[in-house]
């Protein structure tokens, strides 16, 4: 390790961006496939075992809710264990729960292999790595937490195109147990060799001046304790827009392939599309990390909102071929915001004294719609055999939450408050 460092200072590269490197990595064989790759399973599974598709998204929802209720007590959990020590034993567990999915016959089996890839998921994914991105960047680290919640996408982008066409080689059993295979490889020599939570673990300081966002954290601290910050108008409506913005993403993102294949398009050109969104998602969490860092919270989030309306009026018009760059397009700089933005947006309304359980606050408004949207859309679907009511719906949600974003204001000066912490 201390090698590592060395030969990096040498040339004058900041240690910080290779933990940067190690969330691109986790978080591709992470999110990049437990979330990013659910919707391939649909179909196949569904008609395969006879489940309605209703029912059968149930396993995502579970996985949003036990992310959800984790969230809302991220700040005392990382208080009280050790943030590395916790995503090691998760980095164990979720492969072995993955695999499980190739077994499971019953959707009782589904729904309790989803409780314990939920689980690990959480300890993995944008909790973690937003604590221990902030902890190694002052500077940059909008465009650090950018580059690092990409690999969801890059994951997303590779697993989409690659499990699409080896389940149709292969059959959806062996996917699931390729992939838990792959997430095993590529994470635990990460986790175990790598990884570092904070720059004192190897002697170094974070990049950059000021605050460390993390509570508890040797270095002064400034804003909004959690008592000020729900007594705040923007606290309500930031939570009530990580609900929106959680909703419409989520039907935006989960519905690409299914609803493309049910209009007439070939389940592998519906694969594709969706990995191409993926990649450009990578691409577009850097580009939002950067506008933040450039523009500002509101005009930055002003600017991802309108891209989700964007790729909710593609895919709603699907049927016209030419309206799918607009899915593409619209869906990769939106749905970056539903990582990306939090973060930022939480810091820069609220500052850092309690940034930790705000953010969790605000983390698990997102994951309860990301766990109601599947069900609702899936219902909808049942009910009148197509996706249509419940684009148009979110269509006209994203409008609504356009006006929003303008009531939640960055901190004032003299709000801020910063005393050093005892």
């Amino acid at each position: 390790m201390h090698r590592l460092i060395g030969f990096l200072q040498k040339r004058r590269i900041f240690f910080g961006w290779v933990m940067v490197a190690c969330g691109i990595l986790v978080m591709s064989v992470t999110h990049g496939v437990v979330q990013n790759c659910f919707s391939l399973y649909i179909k196949p599974v569904t008609e395969d075992l006879g489940f309605s598709r209703q029912s059968f998204s149930v396993c995502q929802t579970l996985t949003n809710v036990l992310y959800m209720g984790i969230a809302l007590f991220s700040g005392k959990i990382f208080q009280r264990f050790k943030v590395l020590g916790l995503m090691r034993v998760a980095g164990v567990v979720l492969p072995l729960a993955y695999f499980c999915y190739s077994f499971c016959t019953e959707l009782w089996m589904f729904y309790a292999v989803s409780t314990v890839v939920g689980i690990a998921t959480s300890f993995l994914t944008f909790l973690p790595f937003t604590l221990i991105i902030s902890n190694w960047f002052e500077d940059k680290r909008g465009l650090a937490i950018g580059v690092c919640f990409m690999g969801s996408g890059l994951g997303g982008m590779l697993f989409n195109a690659l499990a699409g066409g080896w389940i149709a080689a292969f059959g959806w059993h062996a996917v699931f147990r390729i992939l838990a295979v792959l997430q095993a490889a590529v994470m635990l020599p990460v986790l175990f060799l790598l990884l570092r939570a904070e720059p004192h673990d190897v002697g170094l300081q974070p990049l950059g001046s000021g605050p460390v966002a993390s509570e508890g954290g040797a270095a002064p601290v400034y804003g909004l304790t959690l008592g000020q910050a729900a007594r705040s108008f923007r606290f309500w409506a930031l939570i009530l827009a990580a609900l929106s913005i959680g909703m419409t993403s989520t039907m935006l993102s989960n519905t690409i392939v299914p609803h493309l294949s049910d209009i007439g398009y070939a389940a592998t050109y519906a694969s594709g599309v969706m990995s191409c969104y993926m990649g450009l998602l990578a691409v577009c969490k850097i580009l939002l990390g950067g506008l933040y860092d450039r523009l500002g919270m509101r005009k930055s989030t002003f600017l991802a909102v309108t891209a989700i309306l964007i790729g909710l009026l593609g895919l709603y018009f699907g049927a016209f071929q030419p309206m799918h760059l607009f899915i593409v397009a619209g869906a990769a700089l939106g749905c970056a915001a539903g990582t990306v933005a939090y973060p930022i947006l939480t810091q820069s309304a609220f500052g850092t004294r309690a940034y930790a359980t705000i953010y969790g606050i605000i983390s698990a408004a997102n994951s309860l719609a990301c766990s109601i949207c599947p069900v609702f859309t899936n219902a909808v679907y049942d009910g009148t055999g197509s996706y249509a009511a419940a684009l148009l719906t979110s269509i006209v949600l994203t409008v609504a939450v356009l006006g929003l974003l303008f009531t939640i204001r960055p901190l004032r000066p003299e709000e801020a408050n910063c005393q050093p912490t005892a």
